[in-house]
């Protein structure tokens, strides 16, 4: 018999971890005493016990949070593509017992009070992150949640009343359950919803899910894309052909004679996954004639539709798109001219959803008046291959222009353009505005990397929407970027100024620096990749389509390797490149694809 507590015994109820030598006894009374009996610990699980001078009144059971919820899904606002992700940083109550003779005022809303306040800090010590939420599920049939709205839980409605049976769900709704969630921070849904994961709740490489229509291997994707060759002698499938290319500048390979020496060491079975053609009982390669032949003579916009909807049935969206040229040094063609690409690249995934050739430019003196002519005249023919609306289109100085502006905003979307002085009015409007500005709107301190601590500093203002002559302006901007490295005390200072259509209810000062942010990383996340892990630069293939063809793979390869939260890609290239299994995983190709192995 448990002593009976006086009625200040509320600040006496400790809550601790289950110890492993009280787990049997924690199993025990859970089976016995709760309706639904003991739950095994799956994946993150945490036991509390709640004790009252050294007695056990309650004990608590938190989990892995319920894969699918949609009216928590509703409420959180996260996409789809994110909530994989950031499931960990929730956790589920799945069992609440307060055991027999300890039912008293206010016990149950002490309990979940304290556990509050220390969840996220065990979570972080027991599992390596902290949590944002907490949610349970209540049979209104037995309670009413009475203890949970007590203890400033939100109710958020009932589920629809499916379970999770086997690998899947009940086919039939059974009884739907009272959905309840507690932040554990005022900014949860913020932080959970946002575009970019905060790094600090990010731990691992990025989960996604795919359903059977997106189980479908690479090939299929590729039958789309005509085949230029003449019918007659034709031995290997295009679909074939441009896979292995594939899987082989994911493997870091680049030219045609790295792709078949890649290809010529398959086995047999992988070959088969290739759909390779066989012969005397065996599967056979294209050889490095039909390699070249393929990649330079396959029309570049078909192959980058069959890329773009590899990505899409993989849930690689993107909120904001960056325009983005890329020159091909080193693909000189017979006129002494350089292959020049614009492409789209996604700030959060860095996947290059379109690009397009937009012209040859003069390898001798690098004519920058006719790269910039060409870019502004494939701006929007480039944007016409892909459904921009919702989001926010970013671009340099070069493409600030108001025709584009007015494009942009047409279809539905936003811009956030940086302003220099090939815009000389807007620039200098803009810049006298902010030379006599003080505090900053938002300010934010980057950790010390590779020696250097980056502060950057960002002003705001709608007081120039009217004023300044440039369409559909929500706010313009000014940012300062101060680095500083603490070992030879050298401080480099920079200012950017720019215009967005983004209003602030749309977008505050700290999204607008996230946005600029995302469009200048796409130099370090795709141009540093092509140039030095790709060696695109010194790369000699130069004839037909093939400097487009062997870009556009290698963007495919960056951006399917960076939404798996690879970092370190040159290092991921060099263990691909001794290893077949996850390069077939990656596209799809295995019964394993789903776990996305890294």
């Amino acid at each position: 018999m448990h002593t009976k507590p006086r009625p200040s015994y509320l600040l006496s109820v400790r809550l601790q971890p289950i110890k492993r030598e009280q787990e049997s006894l924690f199993k025990s009374l859970m089976a016995k005493h709760h309706y639904l009996g003991a739950s095994p610990k799956i994946s993150e699980t945490l036991w509390y016990v709640a004790t009252y001078s050294d007695q056990w009144v309650a004990l608590l059971t938190f989990s892995a949070a319920a894969l699918k919820c949609a009216a928590r899904d509703r409420w959180i606002g996260w996409e789809y593509r994110h909530r994989f992700d950031r499931l960990k940083l929730l956790a589920n109550n799945t069992r609440f017992l307060i055991l027999p003779g300890w039912n008293l005022p206010n016990l149950g809303s002490r309990i979940l009070s304290l556990c509050a306040k220390r969840i996220s800090f065990d979570w972080q010590q027991h599992f390596g992150h902290p949590l944002l939420l907490l949610e349970t599920f209540v049979d209104p049939r037995r309670y009413t949640g009475t203890v949970y709205r007590a203890s400033n839980w939100t109710e958020l409605g009932l589920t629809k009343g499916f379970k999770r049976v086997g690998q899947g769900y009940s086919a039939k709704p059974s009884s739907p359950k009272l959905i309840f969630v507690l932040p554990l921070q005022a900014n949860a849904r913020k932080l959970l919803s946002c575009a970019i994961l905060n790094p600090a709740y990010q731990k691992g490489e990025p989960k996604m899910t795919m359903n059977a229509k997106q189980m479908e291997s690479l090939p299929d994707y590729f039958k789309t894309v005509t085949d230029p060759r003449r019918t007659h002698g034709r031995r290997h499938r295009i679909s074939t052909v441009l896979s292995i290319a594939a899987a082989a500048t994911l493997c870091g390979m680049k030219g045609y004679k790295a792709i078949y020496g890649w290809a010529n060491k398959l086995g047999q079975k992988a070959r088969q996954r290739f759909r390779c053609r066989k012969e005397n009982g065996k599967y056979v390669i294209p050889s490095q004639f039909v390699i070249r032949d393929v990649l330079v003579r396959a029309d570049p916009v078909e192959l980058d539709l069959a890329v773009q909807r590899f990505n899409e049935d993989q849930g690689l969206e993107d909120t904001c798109l960056a325009f983005d040229g890329k020159t091909m040094k080193n693909a000189i063609d017979e006129n002494a001219r350089q292959t020049h690409i614009a492409s789209v690249v996604g700030h959060e995934s860095k996947t290059t959803h379109t690009q397009k050739k937009v012209g040859a430019l003069p390898a001798e003196d690098d004519d920058q008046e006719t790269k910039q002519t060409n870019e502004i005249g494939m701006f929007i023919p480039i944007l016409e291959q892909i459904e921009v609306s919702g989001k926010t289109i970013t671009a340099d100085a070069l493409l600030t222009q108001k025709k584009l502006a007015e494009y942009i905003v047409g279809r539905n979307a936003a811009y956030l353009f940086t302003v220099k002085k090939n815009q000389p009015t807007l620039y200098f409007d803009i810049k006298n505005y902010f030379e006599h500005r003080k505090e900053p709107d938002y300010c934010l301190q980057d950790p010390p990397g590779h020696g250097r601590i980056d502060t950057r500093s960002i002003w705001t203002t709608t007081e120039l929407n009217e004023y300044l002559e440039f369409p559909h302006v929500g706010q313009a901007f000014c940012i300062h970027k101060k680095s500083y490295d603490p070992k030879t005390n050298k401080v480099c200072e920079n200012t950017f100024y720019g215009v967005t259509s983004h209003h602030p209810n749309k977008a505050d000062p700290a999204r607008i620096l996230q946005i600029h942010r995302g469009h200048w990383s796409i130099e370090n996340s795709k141009h540093y990749i092509l140039d030095w892990t790709y060696d695109e630069d010194r790369n000699r293939i130069r004839t037909g389509n093939g400097p487009a063809n062997t870009n556009r793979l290698r963007g495919f390869a960056i951006g399917l390797l960076k939404s798996k939260g690879v970092k370190d890609i040159a290092q991921k290239v060099r263990d691909l490149h001794q290893q077949i299994r996850p390069v077939l995983d990656y596209f799809k190709m295995t019964k394993n694809s789903q776990k996305h192995r890294t």
